[in-house]
């Protein structure tokens, strides 16, 4: 018996918000509607051939911004879903639900609002979980971080694919790629970020450690980290202190990233190095500018 191909390569949740970010680039001028649309209309280029289900996480979103969601998406293809401002937590909590819930797709996607992406590229991300099963997390943003902070020095497993060297790396940020199967395993892993710990609260480094368990066994970095960063020191403890049975009794799962990098986060000074980032980003603003003018 044949089994019918799956409706969609892909499932993605996008989480949105009005609030703009104080580390933004300065080309959008405070302008969130402004970063939004280009943020959103460079996933949707980047997504190429690929058949894609949305859901979208509107948090205290005005009208306009649910339009550049139907502007770009078939009806029958998205789920809008407005929320009354509950934050960031409640809206990563939301994603974790929706992409462990949905029945569409084996793959997905945790998306944010604030990246830019090089057409085409998400392509690469789909057949690379596709065809190497040792994959089990994948972020599209080298981060800037991964060549200057020495904590993020180890050995690497390597691989090609698509025109690109992939290699594992200790942590990345919230948006990432994976299998329905292991966010249903991990999410309450995931489900620990932000939440309070101490005087402060969980990080994202802090829950990736956990789960590629780089470090939490060795006393140096105990003893180095908080001198060397603090925050990276901080999210040592509390990769232990909110998650310590998955990294004793867990397996360990790997997190791997594209270099050249195949999108950046539109955060100043953490644009990955390997493209002239400020002024693709120049070019899209202006361009965007131009159209909303015309209306």
């Amino acid at each position: 018996m044949t089994v019918a191909n799956p409706p969609y390569d892909l499932a993605v949740v996008y989480r949105i918000c009005p609030v703009m970010s104080r580390t933004a680039p300065a080309v959008f001028g405070r302008d969130k509607f402004l970063l939004s649309k280009v943020a959103l209309e460079s996933f949707k280029e980047s997504l190429g051939k690929l058949r894609v289900k949305m859901w979208v996480l509107l948090d205290n979103c005005p009208p306009e911004y649910e339009k550049l969601f139907t502007d770009l998406w078939d009806a029958k293809d998205l789920v809008l879903e407005r929320h009354p401002g509950i934050g960031n937590r409640g809206t990563l909590h939301r994603q974790y639900q929706i992409l462990c819930e949905q029945e569409d797709c084996e793959l997905i996607y945790l998306a944010e609002d604030d990246y830019v992406y090089h057409p085409n590229s998400f392509e690469d991300v789909v057949s690379l979980l596709r065809e190497h099963p040792e994959v089990d997390f994948v972020t599209p943003y080298y981060h800037r971080d991964y060549d200057t902070l020495p904590m993020h020095r180890h050995h690497q497993r390597t691989l090609e694919h698509g025109g690109r060297t992939w290699k594992t790396v200790k942590t990345t940020t919230g948006t990432f790629a994976t299998r329905r199967t292991h966010l249903r395993k991990t999410q309450w892993v995931f489900r620990t970020l932000l939440q309070k710990v101490l005087f402060s609260e969980q990080t994202d480094v802090g829950v990736w450690l956990a789960l590629t368990k780089y470090d939490v066994f060795n006393p140096l970095s105990w003893m180095t980290w908080p001198l060397k960063s603090p925050y990276f020191g901080w999210s040592l403890f509390t990769a232990w202190w909110t998650c310590w049975r998955q990294i004793l009794f867990g397996r360990k799962y790997s997190l791997w990233v594209a270099t050249p990098s195949l999108c950046t986060h539109l955060a100043d000074g953490l644009m990955p190095p390997d493209y002239d980032w400020d002024a693709e980003l120049k070019r899209r603003v202006e361009a965007t500018k131009k159209e909303l003018a015309s209306k």
